[in-house]
């Protein structure tokens, strides 16, 4: 029978990931699941309290220095032994029943991968999502089409590996690196899971300009590996280089080099570059058409920088 892994990754959560664990034992009274808690090497009490948990389904291991979610995460991969695996963190929770419902999609249509919608909780308001369809998979990830960490439950494949390198996209690069290996993504209807916001420090807190600079280091490894694919056609160029505009008014504010960098990588990827859907600003596109793309953000850029000034004074 199918069985999943429910990795969660946890530092310094000793009250939250307890809610956590126990949404993933709910989850395991439809389907066989063992949960995998991978502590990042907390400092409070939190390695105590999972250890506590006198259950076989539950499996605990300690890394031995900080390094990270993703990291942790990879961790859990090397343990993992079942036949699907589900990314839970340790703030959110997974919603009951769902995940027999995913696993039956997966069996049902030999699908590598199935989403689902998620929901936002914040302020005692819930926001639902609903999971996006893939058609076509490739041109579907490069249009933006993904889902968060834990609204997707992966057929376990040992090649697929979280990149510690990523703080903020690191759930983004993962699910468009299994992607872009799976041969079918199948939709399931419903949140699979809660995310969370609170008061307390989230793992992913980024300023804007890391952020930048995630984007297009996710950007660029799916670049290479359409490039080594022989896959890198026209209209995927030009899609990628609208995708890499979309962070250049972040780095020209605060990376001038790395904008200079990322302008003239959009510009061989599109030499007719203007930009369309990753710009909303229809000003924007305006003065892109007559002064260039480039001038017209590091003019944008030239004007946010004086009205800023102006506040301050």
């Amino acid at each position: 029978m199918a069985s999943v892994d429910i990795i969660i990754p946890v530092y310094n959560r000793q009250a939250l990931v307890r809610e956590a664990i126990e949404s993933a034992l709910a989850a395991g009274k439809d389907v066989p699941v063992e949960i995998i808690v991978v502590d990042d090497a907390s400092t409070d009490g939190t390695w105590d309290s999972v250890c506590a948990y006198d259950d076989p389904r539950i499996r605990c291991f300690r890394m031995e220095a900080n390094g990270g979610q993703s990291a942790a995460r990879n961790r859990g991969l090397d343990f993992a032994r079942g036949t699907y695996v589900k990314f839970l963190d340790s703030d959110d929770t997974l919603v009951p029943g769902h995940l027999s419902a995913e696993v039956r999609a997966l069996e049902t249509t030999g699908a590598t991968i199935a989403v689902s919608g998620w929901c936002s909780e914040s302020n005692g308001t819930t926001m639902t999502y609903d999971a996006p369809v893939f058609r076509s998979i490739v041109d579907d990830v490069l249009a933006g089409m993904a889902v968060p960490t834990s609204a997707a439950l992966y057929t376990r494949c040992p090649d697929w590996r979280w990149d510690p390198a990523l703080r903020k996209l690191d759930d983004w690069d993962y699910f468009c690196q299994a992607a872009m290996g799976a041969s079918l993504i199948v939709t399931v209807e419903g949140p699979a899971y809660t995310m969370r916001e609170h008061g307390g420090a989230r793992m992913t807190n980024t300023t804007m300009l890391a952020n930048a600079r995630e984007h297009h280091r996710i950007l660029q490894k799916l670049e290479e590996r359409l490039s080594a694919e022989g896959t890198l056609n026209e209209p995927r160029q030009r899609r990628l280089a609208q995708y890499f505009y979309k962070e250049l008014r972040v780095l020209s504010l605060y990376d001038r080099a790395a904008f200079e960098a990322a302008a003239e990588h959009v510009r061989s990827l599109d030499p007719t570059f203007q930009p369309q859907d990753e710009e909303q600003q229809r000003l924007m596109r305006v003065m892109a058409r007559i002064l260039g793309f480039r001038n017209a953000i590091l003019l944008h850029s030239a004007i946010k920088r004086i009205v800023k000034r102006r506040r301050w004074i």
